[in-house]
C-alpha cells in the first residue's frame, strides 16, 4: 500500500490490509520497564530514550528486549570511551557497540533515517484520496 512500491492494491487487498493493521493496535498501551539484566549505565540510557518518545506511539512492551539491547550496547560504548587508553581489543569492542547500537536504533524508529521513514509511511497513508475513487 506504499507509494512507490510498483503494486496496485485493490480494494479488497486494501481492506485485508488495514485490518491486519487493527490486530496490531491495542486498546491501551502497555507500559515498558527495564529488564533486571541491565546494567545501571544501561538503565540511565533506558530512562533518557523513554523520555525522549514520551507522546509517540513508537515503542511498545513488545519492543523491551530489543530496547535492552540497544541500552546495553549504548553504555557498555559509553563505558569503553571513558578508559584513559584504548588497546585494538577496546577500539574493536567499541565498533561493535557501535554497530549493535545503530542496528537496533534504526529498528527501533530512534534514528533520524527510520523516523523519516515512519512520517513517509503515515503520510502516504493519507496522500491518494484520489485513487481510493476508482477502488474496485
Amino acid at each position: 500500500m506504499e507509494a512507490g512500491t510498483g503494486k496496485h492494491w485493490t480494494g479488497e487487498e486494501k481492506a485485508a490490509r488495514k485490518d491486519a493493521e487493527k490486530l496490531l493496535k491495542r486498546a491501551k498501551p502497555r507500559g515498558l520497564y527495564a529488564p533486571v539484566w541491565l546494567s545501571k549505565e544501561a538503565k540511565a540510557v533506558w530512562t533518557r530514550v523513554l523520555a525522549s518518545v514520551k507522546g509517540i506511539e513508537l515503542l511498545d512492551n513488545m519492543d523491551t528486549e530489543i530496547l535492552a539491547m540497544y541500552c546495553d550496547a549504548v553504555a557498555r560504548y559509553q563505558v569503553l570511551t571513558k578508559k584513559g587508553t584504548l588497546d585494538d581489543a577496546d577500539i574493536k569492542a567499541l565498533q561493535a557497540y557501535s554497530r549493535i547500537a545503530i542496528s537496533y536504533a534504526d529498528k527501533l524508529g530512534l534514528t533520524p533515517a527510520a523516523r523519516a521513514r515512519l512520517v513517509k509511511k503515515k503520510a502516504d497513508k493519507t496522500l491518494d484520496k484520489f485513487g481510493d475513487k476508482f477502488d474496485r
